[in-house]
């Protein structure tokens, strides 16, 4: 038996050589059947690294745990977000209280001084200067102006003082200044009063430019031309063109004034009538010229030299007709 298994194993092995392999060492085909079977194994010191997608949880010391990956509810996570919010919100918070402190000490630094400056004798009004006012005295300009000499030159409230000064009617402008430490200086203009204007039975002061600004009272300039003629109607309706007719009468005696015998004839009177032509009543003894509408000067001088003709022939005009519009070169002249 054991012969027979020898020589088939002679056999066999003869046949496997025979198809041209080479012969197998026994022990190496047993080794490497073995290595075969065995479970392979990991290489050592290779770490396994998480991808960028996941997050990675740190584990605390001590808990017996190794750092690994986040697990699937993501706690850790969300608390380090909460974390960092809180964080935010509470630099916020500290340089909101910065801001406020720094503001409202501020606030109370300026209080402080404002309140020093305003209590301060050092500036207490000492000196109240008030320039170009020739109708009213320093002293009622300052009180309408509400100032006073001992107030604090910071209280002043210099453009109330200003509006208060424009309500007077002869104050045509005002400037209120502060120099520092104690003085205050009123700069006024004052308005001008050219003629007396009878609206009605009322009467006006005008300025050269033909505004009625104020009443005639009885401290007011005397000696006044008047000019006649408006009514109130005219001037409520339409005061555009009744301060128009005002300043063409006011040309009329600024003509008469240059170029008219107004020292022998002064004006009395210029009549303004519906269609706005003009007469004047001149002299003593009230002559009338009528002069019609503009323009004057050539017709003041016709005036002033009839009125010398009249004169050296000692007779009384009473009305000197200067209102042919068609024939300007004719003059009348009635005699009393």
């Amino acid at each position: 038996m054991r012969s027979r298994r020898r020589a088939n194993d002679g056999e066999g092995e003869a046949r496997v050589l025979g198809r041209g392999k080479p012969p197998v060492n026994a022990t190496s085909a047993e080794e490497s059947s073995r290595s075969s079977m065995a479970p392979r194994s990991l290489p050592s010191n290779r770490r396994i690294r998480p991808s960028e997608d996941e997050p990675v949880s740190e584990v605390p010391a001590g808990s017996g745990k190794v750092k690994g990956r986040q697990v699937k509810d993501g706690r850790p996570g969300r608390l380090r977000a909460l974390g960092a919010a809180f964080r935010d919100r509470l630099q916020g918070v500290r340089a909101a209280a910065s801001i406020v402190f720094v503001v409202a000490a501020s606030i109370a630094l300026a209080w402080g001084i404002k309140q020093h400056v305003v209590t301060s004798p050092r500036f207490a009004v000492k000196t109240i200067r008030v320039e170009g006012t020739a109708r009213r005295t320093p002293e009622q300009m300052s009180a309408t102006a509400g100032l006073s000499i001992g107030m604090n030159i910071f209280s002043a409230d210099l453009e109330a003082a200003r509006r208060r000064l424009l309500q007077d009617p002869w104050v045509a402008t005002a400037e209120v200044e502060r120099k520092l430490p104690s003085t205050l200086t009123l700069t006024l203009t004052e308005r001008e009063a050219a003629a007396v204007v009878s609206v009605d039975a009322d009467l006006y002061l005008c300025t050269p430019e033909g505004e009625m600004f104020k009443k005639l009272e009885a401290d007011d300039p005397i000696g006044l031309v008047v000019i006649s003629g408006l009514t109130a109607s005219l001037v409520s309706s339409d005061r555009k063109l009744a301060v128009s007719r005002v300043r063409t009468a006011l040309e009329l005696m600024g003509h008469y004034a240059l170029r008219g015998p107004a020292q022998q004839h002064p004006i009395q009177e210029i009549g303004i009538a519906d269609d706005g032509s003009l007469r004047m009543v001149v002299g003593r003894s009230a002559v009338t010229l009528e002069m019609g509408r503009a323009p004057y000067r050539t017709k003041v001088l016709r005036a002033a030299r009839i009125l010398r003709e009249v004169q050296k022939q000692k007779a009384e005009p009473a009305v000197v007709f200067l209102d042919n519009e068609a024939h300007p070169e004719r003059v009348v002249v009635r005699m009393r």
